[in-house]
């Protein structure tokens, strides 16, 4: 039996890699993995050097002939309101790219986005599931979030126009071992190297990228899916995140707790006098919300499950610490 092409853009990130491992050892796929530069890959997994913001000098290669479907995982992420210009053109027009490519092959498109579009309050007592609206009012002024927004509503209408089967997946924080940049793990890192001040009184949504491979590799392999999927994990306070996190690590949290109301004016007064040693404002007025999903759909379809949240906080810890990323 022939393995089935699949590309899968920002293979080099956290959940790549982990999608990278899992299909390198299914009998079904044969992943090919998008990179800027062919000659850093050191991989062993089939390469195609190229962008998702510019399609033309790869789209026609051979070993996409056959494409059975894309994951599409590539994007920009940062957090800070400063030159939000090139991740706005590659979270956005990268996607469109990606919707334009899975039309000319005629195969299914699963695009990764987060599950802060629609899952973000003020207040512990709400939640979003795959019907809810999109959250604009809260993220509006946050430009990661505002640009997946954005790129979903216009893939959506794009996907419709080209007849694609777009596939659209919300998982919130990914912790876990083996993200080498610290792009997702990085509030864990920051913790064990003791650079948090404080906490504040909001809420943290998290899940291990091994549940989430597996569902995604999952979908794929499905005859017939959902237009969207909410992976949802774990729902806690900040307090209740570090408490955990200070169990498995032996690191003392920090024993400051700033009200909400006090942050959101830390934030203000940032925005005006930045200072290096605290964080950026945005990343303070995302720490007053709550980030609350629900996955109506991912355990009955997709055999989704997620794993004791203190079984994923030690693995990242653990691993952490064996590639001396706190020392």
């Amino acid at each position: 039996m022939n393995r089935q092409s699949i590309l899968i853009t920002g293979a080099t990130g956290f959940l790549g890699q982990h999608i990278l491992k899992r299909l390198v050892t299914n009998t079904s796929f044969a992943p090919i993995a998008l990179v800027r530069n062919r000659q850093s890959w050191k991989s062993e997994t089939e390469a195609i050097e190229g962008s998702v913001t510019n399609l033309e000098p790869w789209k026609n290669d051979e070993r996409l002939k056959d494409l059975k479907g894309i994951f599409h995982l590539a994007a920009i992420v940062q957090h800070s309101r400063k030159n939000p210009e090139e991740m706005y053109h590659t979270n956005i027009e990268g996607t469109l790219n990606m919707v334009r490519l899975a039309a000319s092959k005629r195969c299914r498109l699963i695009f990764v986005s987060t599950s802060g579009t629609v899952g973000c309050f003020r207040s512990p007592e709400e939640w979003a599931d795959e019907n809810s609206p999109y959250c604009e009012k809260e993220v509006s002024s946050w430009p990661y979030y505002d640009s997946k927004i954005k790129a979903e509503k216009q893939a959506i209408k794009l996907a419709k126009e080209l007849s694609v089967e777009l596939v659209i997946v919300r998982p919130p924080v990914l912790l876990g071992p083996g993200d080498i940049r610290l792009r997702s793990t990085g509030i864990v890192m920051k913790f064990l190297k003791r650079k948090f001040p404080f906490l504040v009184r909001g809420g943290i949504h998290f899940v291990d990228v091994r549940d989430v491979t597996q569902a995604l590799v999952k979908i794929m392999s499905l005859a017939s899916v959902r237009p969207v999927y909410h992976f949802s994990g774990t729902t806690l306070s900040l307090k209740e995140f570090f408490q955990i996190l200070e169990k498995v690590s032996g690191v003392k949290r920090p024993s400051l707790v700033l009200p909400s109301s006090v942050a959101r004016i830390l934030a203000k007064t940032l925005d005006v006098l930045p200072l290096s040693f605290l964080p950026d404002p945005v990343l303070l007025e995302m720490a007053t919300k709550f980030w609350n999903i629900r996955s109506l759909y991912a355990k009955s379809e997709l055999g989704f499950a997620a794993r004791n949240p203190e079984e994923t906080l030690a693995d990242t810890v653990k691993w952490l610490s064996q590639t001396n990323h706190f020392f």
